[in-house]
């Protein structure tokens, strides 16, 4: 395997590797994916309601730690990212949202030239293959399914009707006309299965002649000679390996794992590379810089009714006859994901468009979202969707095979801490509105002692935590200290791009997978629109 060359090499086979691979193979492009973990051979992955089994399954995910949060009491972040093919799309909860027209516009106004929304729509298009039909918002004849859950929770209808009760609108499209409003997610599965970016873009294919795909194998820093990339170094069964690029080398690992590979080979802050004796390649300030990430705060109820997955998981004979109705008629809750609608609101009246989601899941867990509850009880969950804080992906060590360190600083910003105190009460007037409040037998979190605004913020400064939407490490932009230019280009190294969640300039108002496949639809584009020149 020492020295096989391709035209392309791709680092990581997550949400925008898949997407990348295929589009150049599709062309007839020589491709070389690599990804780190192992086949997405694990039956849960495939099961709607399968992934909070993978939550922490190190066979398939990384289960970062983050560093201490110095604004939540030092408290740490857990930070499951996929080590599978298909990346962190092959754990996630499926959601498909994308995020508001303005988020884009934002990053054009910002010197993102041809990231505005009319420009990255007909991206979110191409890859859509939306169950509903065409319109002006949606494609049908991409790769990846976009569907609608498979049947409709009482619980769900009933935090829609509390939404709609306090004057929220009925919204059936959250990726529609407007996102402002209550009503159902759509999910990426097909036939009530989960398609992931592997099952979209790579599978059923008759593009192996051009694609090949390297498991198992990490890659430890990018080889490069007269600023140029020329491959990968690699290891692969303790050995290291190297693979050559004879055009191009695209890293697609990802918020976390894309500045780290950055800085193992050169290209990032001189002084922080020099802490731990890596050759300085090209001094980039920002790689790893400016991270970005959704913070969220429960409120819980106990349910007066067993129609939660908290009394899924505790019943023996529930479990067996949902598993039964699944496989044999794919339907039931094991074809959902459990988390089923949601309501955009503004937290204030300066706000133009939404910068909550309230999000209403029909289970509860403890802090560390691990096993529910031991009792019928749901969430309704305050997320806000445009946070100020920053944080930042740090080498703790020169060893590739060590997690790199990863702060947040959730929290830090009083309009952050403001937003979310606002979302909190505002989930917690759904909960008090009828119909849900009819099923509530009381409120868990934050509890009835928990009244002020100041006693608010203590508890979602001791509880809230990430949403596992990081973005932003090696963000895009016109101006010279930006990580990518608008071609996602990495400056100061020739054919070597970033294309994944760690470009964006500023995070979006939604969940990031969606995003995620625009931004690799779109870079795929630039890269063969130049091989036309």
């Amino acid at each position: 395997m020492n020295n096989s060359s391709y035209d392309y090499i791709v680092v990581g086979a997550g949400s925008a590797g898949c997407v990348v691979a295929r589009r150049l193979i599709e062309q007839q492009f020589r491709v070389l994916l690599i990804e780190a973990g192992s086949s997405d051979t694990n039956p849960y992955i495939h099961i709607p309601m399968g992934y909070g089994k993978l939550f922490k399954d190190k066979k398939i995910n990384w289960c970062y730690e983050g560093e201490p949060e110095p604004f939540l009491n030092n408290r740490k972040s857990y930070q499951p990212r996929g080590k599978v093919l298909g990346g962190t799309g092959s754990i996630n909860g499926m959601i498909y949202v994308r995020g508001q027209p303005e988020d884009f516009d934002a990053w054009e106004s910002a010197g993102c030239n041809g990231w505005g929304f009319d420009s990255v729509l007909p991206y979110f298009k191409k890859s859509q293959n939306q169950v509903r039909g065409e319109s002006y918002y949606h494609g049908i004849d991409g790769p990846l399914w976009v569907s609608d859950l498979p049947s409709r929770d009482e619980l769900a209808d009933a935090f829609i009707e509390s939404s709609y009760n306090l004057g929220s609108p009925y919204n059936n499209d959250f990726n529609g006309e407007t996102q402002e409003g209550t009503g159902y997610y759509q999910v990426t599965t097909k036939n009530n299965k989960r398609w992931s970016p592997a099952q979209a873009f790579l599978r059923n294919h008759n593009f192996s002649k051009y694609l090949s795909i390297q498991k198992n194998t990490q890659v430890i820093k990018i080889n490069i000679e007269d600023k140029s990339a020329k491959g990968v170094e690699c290891i692969f069964k303790g050995k290291k390996i190297n693979f050559n690029a004879n055009k191009e080398v695209i890293i697609s690992g990802g918020t976390i794992n894309s500045p780290q590979i950055l800085m193992l080979s050169g290209i990032g802050d001189s002084q922080e590379l020099q802490k731990f004796d890596i050759p300085v390649i090209h001094h980039s300030p920002y790689v790893g810089k400016r991270l970005q990430d959704h913070f969220g705060v429960v409120t819980e109820y106990k349910c007066n009714k067993p129609i939660t997955v908290n009394d899924l998981y505790h019943s023996n004979t529930r479990r067996v006859f949902a598993a039964i109705k699944y496989f044999l008629f794919k339907s039931g809750p094991f074809a959902s994901n459990g988390n089923y609608a949601n309501t955009f609101i503004k937290t204030n009246s300066t706000q133009a468009t939404p910068d909550m989601m309230i999000s209403f899941m029909a289970w509860c867990t403890g802090e560390d979202l691990g096993e529910p509850k031991p009792f019928s009880a749901f969430t309704v969950l305050a997320e806000h969707s445009r946070p100020q804080s920053r944080g930042f992906v740090k080498l703790k060590s020169p060893d590739p095979l060590k997690h790199p360190a990863i702060q947040f600083n959730f929290f830090e910003s009083q309009e952050d801490r403001d937003a979310i105190v606002a979302g909190v009460k505002y989930a917690r007037k759904i909960g008090n509105t009828d119909p849900l409040k009819s099923y509530i037998m009381e409120e868990i979190n934050p509890g009835p002692t928990i009244k002020t605004d100041e006693e608010i913020e203590e508890y979602c400064q001791k509880i809230g935590g990430s949403l596992l939407h990081c973005v932003g490490t090696c963000f895009m932009g016109s101006e010279k200290d930006s990580v990518v230019d608008n071609e996602l280009k990495v400056r100061g190294v020739k054919n070597l791009r970033v294309i994944d969640a760690s470009i964006m300039p500023k995070i979006i108002s939604g969940n990031t997978q969606a995003a995620t496949i625009m931004i690799a639809e779109k870079g795929s584009d630039s890269i063969l629109s130049e091989n036309k020149n």
